[in-house]
């Protein structure tokens, strides 16, 4: 009878965690994250440091300011997320002299959400496989050079990437490019800049064709049209690319774990009750 009960309380805990735990995942604490430069995590325990390699373990509410170079910010699938069209994601920008400089960091599978700008980049940083939603610029890059920007999607943002007093260098390709139109109509702003270097990535508005069906489209995308620059993508993918799927809700993950443990507990239990029998 005894065993009997302590499993009836045992699914008990269980559906009022499954029932409990999204709720609680909406409730969005507003904060900045820290990563000095020496290495040290400040405002939140979702992030774990094994050497140059920061790992997410669950989403954060607000932006995470880099001050660290050499870096690998992991989003391992979850999110970051912003309160609406103001701050910065993730942040490897100086703002003052007295701010450090980062460089040499990556960034990658990152889900990136509601804010100013999704990333700040300045020099040597590679943004990979992320997906950046919903933010007056996706990416903006400002006094830097020589940024890799490669198989991220960058979906209904006001600007896709803008780079402006830029040094150059910067290559953007294989990303998917969706509903990023702002009121000028460039999905990429280049102001004061070398042109960057823009090839096979995919854009929602394409409407070339591809005669010879492979897979790239005929005629150019022109990222920026106006009467003082003409830049395009001479190799416009006609399919999206194909990306690593992040997981939407990776903390589940331990959630799953807990319920097969106590679905083998239950096991356990109900056959030495039936052996005692």
């Amino acid at each position: 009878m005894g065993d009997k009960r302590a499993i009836q309380v045992l699914l008990l805990v269980l559906c009022f965690a499954v029932v409990s735990i999204p709720q609680i995942r909406v409730v969005k604490a507003q904060y900045t994250v820290y990563i000095r430069a020496d290495g040290s995590i400040e405002g939140t325990d979702k992030i774990q440091r094994d050497g140059d390699v920061f790992t997410l373990t669950g989403d954060i509410s607000g932006g995470i300011k880099v001050e660290r170079n050499f870096t690998v910010i992991d989003g391992a699938g979850y999110t970051l997320q912003g309160s609406g069209v103001e701050g910065w994601g993730v942040d490897f920008a100086a703002h003052s002299p007295s701010d450090p400089r980062t460089f040499n960091l990556t960034i990658k599978n990152l889900r990136i959400m509601n804010f100013g700008a999704g990333i700040r980049s300045v020099n040597n940083n590679t943004v990979i496989g992320n997906y950046i939603v919903g933010c007056s610029v996706g990416i903006s890059i400002m006094s830097g050079s020589n940024n890799i920007i490669k198989n991220n999607t960058i979906a209904n943002n006001g600007n896709g990437i803008s780079i402006s007093y830029s040094g150059g260098g910067h290559v953007i390709t294989q990303n998917n490019m969706i509903n990023d139109v702002a009121a000028t109509n460039n999905v990429i702003i280049v102001w004061l800049s070398p042109r960057p270097s823009v090839f096979m990535n995919y854009w929602s508005d394409y409407n070339g064709t591809d005669n010879d069906g492979d897979g790239i489209g005929d005629r150019p995308y022109m990222y920026i049209n106006t009467d003082y620059a003409k830049y395009s993508d001479g190799q416009p993918l006609m399919e999206p690319v194909e990306l690593p799927v992040i997981p939407e809700f990776p903390s589940w993950t331990p959630l799953l774990i807990m319920l097969v443990a106590l679905i083998f507990v239950a096991v356990i239990f109900k056959q030495k009750h039936l052996f005692l029998e």
